[in-house]
């Protein structure tokens, strides 16, 4: 997109007088935006999260591995805010299904063990940095929900345990850890 006064010559905007002056333009915002999009649907959903979105923006999308990072890394961020701004609502009726019961008491049992070892906040980031099924940011504020914990430690705990998780799903996405694998065994 450029302004009125901007020109595009040889794929380079030329604009003096805004900040755009000098920058590649490669009309490929649409692209940009639509895959941010889509990412941004993908890591929200419950149990999919990074852990699916960022292989896909990278495999499928071919979206540059970085700005499938960001944008992956940013939307599963807003995941802790979201919950806590739904949760009274969503909870209360959810809490009536005898499923989300039943999960609700597996998920004490389940993450007990992390949460003795390490305390309950180191724990807590571990516990969602782990890129398993069942783990994840959701299921870092339902247990931040259990135990009653204040809402900005759990979305600091959370979040510390979204960036590991985002780390570790990148360098299994980009074959860096497969090629570690590879040289030990």
């Amino acid at each position: 997109m450029t302004h009125d006064h901007c020109s595009v010559v040889r794929g380079n905007l030329q604009c003096p007088r805004c900040i755009l002056g000098g920058l590649r333009y490669t009309g490929k915002v649409f692209t940009l935006v639509r895959n941010s999009l889509h990412i941004f649907l993908i890591t929200i959903i419950p149990g999919v999260e990074v852990r699916g979105a960022l292989p896909y923006a990278i495999g499928v999308l071919k979206m540059s591995v970085w700005e499938a990072l960001l944008v992956a890394t940013l939307a599963n961020l807003c995941i802790a805010p979201m919950f806590y701004l739904l949760e009274k609502p969503v909870l209360a009726l959810a809490s009536r299904s005898k499923w989300f019961q039943r999960y609700r008491a597996r998920l004490v049992v389940r993450s007990k063990p992390t949460l003795a070892k390490y305390g309950l906040y180191v724990g807590l980031a571990l516990f969602v940095a782990i890129p398993l099924p069942g783990t994840g940011a959701y299921t870092g504020c339902l247990i931040a929900e259990i135990v009653r914990m204040k809402k900005p430690l759990a979305i600091a705990c959370i979040s510390a345990g979204v960036l590991g998780a985002c780390a570790i799903i990148f360098l299994v996405s980009v074959g860096v850890i497969k090629g570690v694998l590879a040289k030990w065994f």
